[in-house]
């Protein structure tokens, strides 16, 4: 069962601690419920136009972090096929000047939001995005705490960082090209963390302790999921986790989800925190900056735009 943790409580190091290990937990959502249905209903939209109209939304040169993703494209590391999803995504613009956009062009791509084929869907994917990274903010002050690190550690680790909002449409298992697919094969994220507010039906699923244990965050709830960044910051400490989405027995019915990634500003070095009560584990990784890990990943899930083939462009 997940742990639920209360943003507001003062104290409880340990038990955050604990939750961080399992990789998963679960926190009051400050986002609103209208929002998110909000959202939901112009990308439930977007997603039953015809294919030849989404496809127009890829958006080239953002190596999938912008626009529209078809089916079948994303691929997990241990996967022998692709999923049976498709995707868009959304972030926020920085100036055309800001150092980080000349340096790192990939990351940054302008957002894309299809308003000519679904009206008002970018002012409502804009806020919501604003609302989330406001929440993931509130929760990395309390991590920070929790892992005796300054409250605005991971928030200056953020700043001006490359944080995308997905909207994955994982479309009936009967349509499914065969037997073989999935929704989504077990991976981990690579961001520091993500969060995942309530999705449209059943779904997702995390390992613990070798077996597959179902997720839900609740209405008013989202689930927080730890990344490799975060894995990584402290020394292992904390555990991305090992997740995947399958539908369910019987369930024929489609599944919508909205997730925002956190990830940290790519010219981030991502050296190991001083943990109190773990300074004697030996370090179990070496020294990457943000850029690095999310490359070096990205090109293992073969979702660098130089390794797909069959998208078309806008």
């Amino acid at each position: 069962m997940l742990k639920e943790i209360d943003l507001r409580r003062p104290g409880g190091r340990e038990h955050l601690r604990g939750a961080l290990r399992d990789g998963f937990f679960l926190v009051r959502n400050t986002v609103p419920e209208t929002l998110l249905d909000e959202a939901y209903a112009f990308l439930h939209a977007f997603f039953a136009l015809r294919p030849e109209e989404k496809k127009a939304c890829h958006v080239p040169g953002s190596n999938g972090q912008a626009g529209y993703t078809p089916p079948l494209i994303e691929h997990a590391e241990k996967g022998t096929v692709p999923d049976w999803k498709e995707l868009f995504h959304w972030g926020a613009p920085l100036p055309a000047h800001h150092p980080l956009r000349v340096r790192f062009p990939a990351r940054y791509p302008d957002p894309y939001f299809p308003d000519h084929l679904v009206p008002g869907i970018g002012s409502a994917l804009r806020e919501l995005h604003t609302r989330m990274l406001h929440f993931q903010h509130d929760v990395v002050r309390t991590l920070a705490d929790a892992l005796g690190a300054h409250p605005d550690y991971f928030t200056d680790m953020l700043e001006d960082g490359p944080v995308v909002n997905r909207a994955t449409w994982y479309p009936p298992m009967a349509q499914a090209p065969s037997d073989r697919h999935i929704w989504a094969v077990e991976h981990q994220d690579f961001d520091l963390i993500t969060a995942l507010p309530r999705a449209t039906a059943a779904g997702l699923e995390v390992l613990v302790d070798g077996e597959w244990l179902a997720v839900d965050a609740p209405p008013g709830h989202a689930v927080v999921n730890v990344g490799m960044v975060l894995d990584r910051l402290t020394n292992g400490l904390a555990r991305a986790a090992v997740h995947r989405v399958v539908a369910r027995p019987g369930q024929s019915e489609g599944r919508l989800s909205i997730v925002q990634f956190c990830h940290p500003a790519p010219w981030t070095t991502l050296t190991p925190l001083r943990v109190p009560g773990a300074q004697d584990s030996p370090q179990r990784f070496a020294t990457l900056t943000a850029d690095e890990l999310f490359q070096r990943t990205m090109y293992r899930i073969r979702r660098l735009d130089a390794q797909r083939v069959g998208t078309s462009g806008r």
